[in-house]
This record gives C-alpha cells, structure tokens and sequence, in this order.
C-alpha cells in the first residue's frame, strides 16, 4: 500500500453493489469496508461515494409487496428512502467491526452551486477526515431531487467531491473492469490499462450502461478527464477483484488509470472547473472582450463594459457563464453583484470589476493555476 498519506475518494456503482436478488451484495461490501477501514487504520483519509439506494428500495419493496401504485417521480423517490435506510443500516452493521462510524450525507446539484455553500461543504468534509474512526459515506439524495437537480450519475458526484476535497486519487469501482478498446462482449476486447489526459483521440468502447443505475462508462471516462485536468489520478476498476483499492494504490496493472497533468489547481479554480455548463445564467461578452478571453497566457478580469447582455437571473455570488455573440461559451465566474446591479452598469466605463481572475476559468485556456 502507498507509504504517504492519501486523500481518497472511492466510487461504488449500483450494478457493482447489487446481488442477483437487488439486493446490496453484504460480502462484496464487507471485502470494501474491510479495505477502508485498513486506509484509515493507516492514516489515509477516504470519502465512500455509494450508489444503490433506489435499486435497494426496489427490492425490498418487491420482496414484502409494500408499495402501491404511483407516478414515476414519487415511486422513485420512495424507493430511495427506502434503500437509503437500508443500504447505511448494512455500511454501519460492517463498520462497527472495524470499531468505525458511518456519517451519512446525502446530497444534491444545487449543493454545489454557491462558492458560499461550496465552502461549508469543504469545511464539513475538512472535520470529517481529520476524524479517525468516521467514514464518510456520501449519495445523491434522490429522495428529494427532480431532475434539474439530479447528478448525471454518482460519477458526477464523485468527481465534484474529489474536486472540492483536492483528493489525490479518485478511485471508480464498476461491475466491469475497465475501459475498454471495443464492447466488452467483442472478440478480442482489451483493457486500455493507461489513458494519458492529453490523448484525445485514443479510441475506447463507451457505450452503454448498467441495468441499475444511470451512469456508464462514457460517464467514468468523462469524469476522469475533468480529474485529470485538475491534477488528480482516477482508476476505473472491477468492485469484484480483490483488495482492489490497496492493489490500485500500489500501482499494480489493473483496471484502467487515467494519468493527470502536472500540478493542483486552487480551491477555486478547482470548483469553477469541475462546475462547466453549470451556470443557470450567462452574460454575453462583446467582441472585444471575447478575443481577450480567448487568449491564453493573460490576467484577465470581466468588467462590465466588455458585456452587452445578461440571460437569466443571479445573486452575488452565484456562477455565471460567458458566451460570446454567438451564444459560445467562453468562461464561467462568480459574480461580485447580482443581476440587477450588473444591469445598471452594463457597457459603462469606470465601474466595479464584476469577476476578478482569482475566481474565473475560461474554458479553452485556463488549465493552470
């Protein structure tokens, strides 16, 4: 196992958790838990990111004929209050024997929206792993969210805490075993054992998903190029090969590890990437400003008279996305005034800055800092 302390974050699937009956699988978990605990026993601080809630739900209600008729969207969510209890009943039942507590939080998209609430996340996690005998064991709380605030997947999620947490590994355990050249079913399939975060065009078979869940491999492999761009090593893996995570902490061949680029990013710029395409309101940038965002290298802060429209409404504070005339998306930033106060300033000289460089990314170019 790795001699220096880690900051991890491990990823199990729906499909990799489940039994053939639904149900959570209690001896792959107790293999995980067993894992984990011997990570924080050595000092390695780990986040648990767990799918499985609804899946669990679903059996157990087909299991005791418990649920009546309902629409989609309650249904869903009932069977994910109902799997949550259940699936953290069993992660605490196999903790306590490794004299551990679970700390449940559930969590949804609109979480990670605010700097603000950003940071009392990172504040919360902070204490958390500087406590050796808890284990963090984080879902999406699907028994509130509708579907503008739902994750893609719990990829997402887990790629968005790995972001806030500056995690040096995110670890994605599948029911398949990694990313490979072609389906996985072909003929002659091969594993890409390395994938190399400037590698653009290396070919690889993702399409698909799990029965269970929502996610899929084009989803892990997503998530693990955004990681990597952030500097942070992601292996995708089978949840069923064992002493996975200590055999994917000693570098040993196996599954698929996608290698970042040099360097960490800062806290806020790490949020502000791992946030592109999350803006519920944009600002359009003249043609001026648009060309100075788009060169690389330069300082750059938004001041109001480079814009000339703004879409949708914010507070201070909020993400806001900058397209240019054409509708591109160019950058995203957090806004020093809400809308209204942008308004009354728009195209005028001699006013407030209304992003500082410190607190934007521009999508093309800022792949430093």
């Amino acid at each position: 196992m790795a001699p220096r302390k880690l900051n991890l974050v491990v990823k199990i699937g729906t499909a990799a958790l489940g039994a053939s009956d639904g149900m959570p699988d209690a001896k792959l978990l107790g293999a995980l838990v067993a894992e984990l605990a011997a990570l924080k026993k050595a000092g390695h601080q780990v986040i648990l990111v767990t799918s499985g809630a609804v899946g669990t739900g679903r059996a157990l209600t087909k299991k005791n004929k418990a649920l009546g008729h309902c629409d989609p969207v309650a249904e869903r969510q009932i069977l994910a209050s109902l799997g949550q209890a259940k699936l953290i009943t069993l992660y605490q039942d196999l903790l306590t024997r490794h004299g551990l507590l679970a700390s449940q939080i559930l969590l949804t998209k609109q979480d990670f929206r605010t700097r603000e609430h950003h940071k009392h996340m990172a504040h919360l996690f902070a204490a958390l792993q500087k406590q050796p005998h808890l284990l963090p064991i984080v879902n999406e709380n699907d028994s509130v969210t509708v579907e503008e605030l739902m994750f893609t997947d719990n990829d997402e999620l887990a790629g968005l805490l790995a972001a806030m947490i500056n995690a040096d590994r995110l670890i994605i355990l599948s029911h398949i075993a990694g990313v490979y050249d072609r389906a996985p079913d072909e003929k002659d399939a091969q594993i890409i054992p390395l994938v190399d975060w400037k590698d653009k065009g290396r070919k690889a078979e993702t399409k698909g998903k799990s029965q269970s869940g929502r996610g899929g491999m084009a989803s892990k492999l997503s998530v693990a190029r955004k990681m990597a761009d952030l500097g942070i090593r992601t292996h995708i893996a089978s949840a069923r090969e064992a002493n996975v995570i200590s055999r994917l902490l000693d570098d040993e061949n196996l599954g698929t590890t996608v290698v970042p680029a040099q360097g960490k990013r800062n806290a806020v710029k790490r949020w502000l990437a791992s946030e592109v395409n999350r803006a519920p309101a944009t600002v359009t940038a003249n043609e001026c400003l648009a060309e100075m965002i788009r060169k690389p290298g330069q300082t750059l802060s938004i001041l109001p008279v480079g814009l000339v429209k703004i879409t949708g409404s914010f507070e201070k504070g909020d993400l806001v996305q900058i397209n240019d005339e054409k509708g591109e998306a160019l950058a995203l930033g957090v806004a020093r005034c809400d809308a209204a106060a942008l308004k009354a300033s728009l195209g005028k000289k001699q006013q407030a800055v209304f992003i500082h460089h410190d607190q934007l990314h521009r999508m093309q170019h800022d792949k430093s800092a």
